[in-house]
């Protein structure tokens, strides 16, 4: 009904007056939870108004909270996706994972984390979060510190897009994040031992993918010549022909001795 009388027009003109900020981001959040109003406010100024208020410093925890709830929850409709992820959502999630885990009792990580399970579900979502710089070190950061419902959510998000890419493994893998996820096998929730070994299952599978390095080529091996060994062949060939030589003038010369003899 509110949505009908035209409330969203009269929302996108209050977000030009800072100080309604604040108001306007509690309106918005309380629209976010109908699913009929999560296309309308994920195509309009809202979103970007939403992030603007996510990211600024000089908002109240409140109100740049219910921003962020809002975006996570205008991210559970697919259609917004795109959207969101044009307008920059993953920069202003980023710092969220490195904040403290609850400040004044707002879970901020774990509700950024919220947020980037769902872009991650589309590849739009995934192509940006791989392009972000940093963004696999937070994670991997979350891995190492984070609450135990943080990192079942850290890995849940690393499994969505390592699967979807092994590229995106390579890149996890570098983070170092191969102690934390055995760890976490261990020690971690059920959820979080169960999303721990089928991420470390999955790098094992795909590292024995790939193809093994061709043999290397021994080259023939070429036999050096011994120039001493070559002199003596030579000279023991030059004294065999010239005992050749010899050996056939001695036959001229007795031959011609008997002949000699005979006509006498």
């Amino acid at each position: 009904m509110l949505i009908a009388a035209g409330l969203l027009p009269l929302l996108e003109q209050m977000i030009s007056n800072s100080e309604m900020f604040e108001c306007v981001a509690a309106l918005y959040l309380n629209l976010s939870c109908l699913n009929e109003a999560k296309l309308l406010i994920g195509s309009s100024k809202a979103v970007h108004f939403l992030i603007q208020v996510l990211q600024a410093d000089n908002e109240g925890s409140s109100c740049k909270y219910d921003a962020l709830h809002t975006l996570y929850n205008l991210s559970t409709h697919p259609a917004n996706i795109p959207f969101l992820v044009s307008s920059g959502i993953i920069n202003s999630l980023h710092p969220l994972l490195g904040s403290p885990s609850v400040t004044e009792g707002i879970m901020w990580t774990e509700k950024a984390l919220a947020v980037l399970i769902n872009l991650a579900s589309s590849q739009a979502g995934r192509k940006e979060i791989v392009l972000t710089p940093g963004i696999f070190c937070g994670l991997a950061g979350v891995l190492d510190f984070g609450e135990p419902a943080e990192q079942d959510q850290a890995v849940s998000c690393l499994l969505i897009l390592c699967s979807s890419d092994e590229r995106c493994s390579q890149m996890v893998l570098q983070e170092g994040v191969i102690p934390s996820l055995v760890s976490i096998s261990v020690n971690g929730t059920t959820k979080g031992k169960e999303k721990a070994e089928r991420l470390l299952r999955l790098f094992r599978e795909q590292r024995q993918r790939e193809p093994s390095p061709p043999p290397s080529k021994q080259q023939p091996q070429q036999v050096e010549s011994d120039p001493g060994r070559q002199v003596t062949m030579e000279s023991k060939t030059f004294h065999k022909s010239k005992s050749k030589k010899f050996g056939r003038t001695l036959s001229l010369i007795w031959k011609n001795k008997s002949f000699s003899m005979y006509q006498c």
